[in-house]
């Protein structure tokens, strides 16, 4: 994990509800975007993403962010964000179940 993705990720520790989520997640955005001394038109420059749509995300309103539009603005400050990143890797054969199988199969003793 990269040293700016534990900086944001540490302003999370007592999210309650995906409304606190989304509104921590702005202000933390803002916060780390200031501290680059990147304004919210050079970030505009930086992705195509309106700063309309900046200024909503980073005052909590950003409810209607998209996923692009997420990864576009993490990218444009240099937050890696990657898949396993949002959703953790499940692997596709449950231990319990090939435990199972293998048991009935005389597998295992």
């Amino acid at each position: 994990m990269c040293k700016s993705y534990r900086y944001i990720n540490s302003m999370y520790d007592d999210i309650n509800t995906p409304y606190e989520s989304i509104v921590l997640l702005g202000e933390a955005f803002a916060k780390y975007r200031k501290s680059l001394k990147i304004s919210q038109q050079r970030l505009h420059e930086m992705t195509g993403i309106s700063i309309f749509t900046v200024s909503q995300f980073e005052n909590g309103k950003g409810h209607g962010l998209s996923l692009s539009h997420f990864l576009l603005l993490m990218d444009a400050v240099g937050l890696e964000i990657t898949l396993s990143d949002l959703i953790p890797v499940v692997s596709e054969i449950d231990p319990e179940k090939m435990w199972m199988s293998q048991n009935k199969k005389g597998g295992r003793k």
